[in-house]
């Protein structure tokens, strides 16, 4: 037995909308798809075409295109429960429901489930509770129909060209300018479109790809699909027997949970840069804690010294009757290999990760405020030559680390220069200072009331130490020490 194919306008059943007939549609009882009994043999889904169900949200049309995306993602993620394969259009989304009719005997099915969820999600959102939508064996078609806001259903191929024909000529997603130019041509529907010639259709539109999308609708040209990936998303919650007051039997409870949360993220080739814990209190709101991490990380190890310290440094306002949870921040997990040399020195470019895991542990237990990153910065004046960043902060700083300069600098600069002696002429400081080399002249920071014109010099201490030292070549000229390298 074939399939009826029939062309139809669909909303739920108990909308009173006309259904449109066709010569070669079957009786009323197998107007509706898959509506016949399972015993019957009427599954062969071998010899039909892909059915593409899309979903138009006009009032999508004002917003910005990253809020356009956002929204568009997330409704997207609601058809996972019909549609193993979903793609977004511009203000559209249309997934393929050939393979679920059965499963959820038939269209009219699939129309309720979505339309309960996505209604409900656009209530979330505050955005208006309306959609159209329309299905056929293409996606450009179906997109076509569902903007012209007629619900059409059409199953065979060979149909698509009488119902898309109907259609007026804004449906069509293109230029203000080239939809005059149609209108001026007395193009009005794209029943007119198929008594153009192609070649001059494509000379004069073919900025707009107007003849692809024609094409692609008709199923004359294959349409290449960008499928929908959910984004990862993971939590878990673990209701307690009775109330916990002590943090230690916390951590036993919530290392579980890092446990099958590790797990989750080895099966899905991923790492994260933060996780959030939340304690339930009876009476009491919860307890928010939220660690981040300077490099994504899938350690079950590291994660448990993170959260012990911060429960470590927490007071509970209440004894814990739930513990939730969930990860946040998701990225690809880039593995790296060891150096069989143990005495290789860190490659360039390659993150030194206990450092890192041991610079968020002092973090974690002294707090984001007591820990910073110096970092170097291109400046001639050696005060201006680095700049501290708070240690949660470096990651996303836009700050560049910078090598300033080629001539020896020391490791340690005092924060206020101290003024030398001079005995006998000879320099001092606690010892006597011999010059070894120089000078530099630094001249910087003209315009500003404090600017600098030094001469600086290496030097040599009696007792060893290696100076940087300067003079001043305006005013008293007096001399300064102003770092060591030794």
């Amino acid at each position: 037995m074939a399939y009826p194919d029939t062309e139809k306008q669909y909303t739920p059943k108990n909308h009173c909308v006309d259904r449109i007939t066709l010569d070669n549609a079957l009786s009323s009882q197998e107007k509706k798809l898959f509506s016949i009994k399972k015993s019957d043999e009427i599954y062969r889904v071998e010899k039909f075409n892909s059915l593409w169900y899309a979903l138009y949200f006009p009032q999508l049309t004002e917003l910005n295109e990253i809020e356009r995306e956002s929204y568009l993602n997330q409704l997207a993620v609601l058809l996972k429960g019909v549609s193993s394969n979903i793609t977004i259009k511009k203000q559209a989304i249309v997934c393929e429901v050939r393979s679920s009719l059965r499963y959820f005997d038939g269209i009219d099915n699939i129309h309720e489930i979505i339309k309960e969820s996505i209604e409900s999600k656009l209530r979330e959102l505050e955005l208006p509770e309306y959609f159209s939508h329309a299905a056929c064996p293409t996606i450009t078609g179906s997109l076509l129909l569902a903007r012209s806001g007629r619900k059409l259903l059409i199953y065979r191929k060979e149909n698509l060209r009488s119902a898309l024909g109907k259609l007026s000529t804004d449906v069509l997603d293109i230029s203000k300018e080239n939809l005059q130019k149609l209108n001026n041509m007395g193009v009005r529907n794209l029943n007119d479109l198929w008594l153009l010639p192609s070649n001059g259709l494509q000379v004069r539109f073919g900025n707009d790809d107007l003849v692809a999308t024609i094409n692609k609708a008709l199923s004359l040209e294959p349409e290449p699909i960008c499928n929908f990936t959910a984004p990862p998303n993971f939590s878990t919650c673990y209701v307690l027997p009775y109330e916990i007051e002590e943090i230690n039997q916390l951590l036993l409870v919530a290392e579980r949970m890092l446990t099958k949360s590790c797990e989750f993220l080895r099966n899905h080739d991923l790492s994260i840069a933060s996780l959030q814990v939340s304690l339930s209190h009876h009476r009491e709101l919860d307890t928010v804690i939220n660690i981040g991490m300077r490099l994504p990380s899938r350690s079950e190890k590291h994660f448990s010294q993170l959260l012990e310290t911060h429960l470590g440094n927490l007071k509970l306002p209440a004894p814990v009757v739930a513990v939730k949870l969930e990860l946040n921040d998701f990225e690809p997990f880039h593995g790296h290999s060891e150096s069989l040399s143990l005495e290789c020195a860190r490659r360039h470019g390659e993150d030194n990760r206990d450092l890192v895991e041991l610079m968020e542990q002092l973090v974690a237990r002294l707090g984001k405020d007591f820990v910073y990153q110096i970092s170097a910065v291109s400046d001639h004046c050696p005060e201006f030559t680095v700049k501290q960043l708070r240690y949660d902060q470096a990651r996303n700083s836009k700050v560049k680390q910078e090598i300033i300069s080629t001539v020896p600098r020391p490791f340690m600069l005092l924060q206020h220069p101290k003024e030398l002696s001079i005995k006998g002429g000879k320099l001092y400081n606690e010892n006597s200072i011999t010059i070894i080399s120089g000078p530099e002249r630094i001249e910087t920071h003209w315009w500003h009331t404090s600017h600098v014109l030094r001469d600086y010099y290496m030097a040599v201490e009696q007792n060893g130490s290696r100076l940087w030292i300067y003079r001043e070549r305006e005013k008293e000229r007096k001399w300064y020490l102003h770092g060591y390298f030794s």
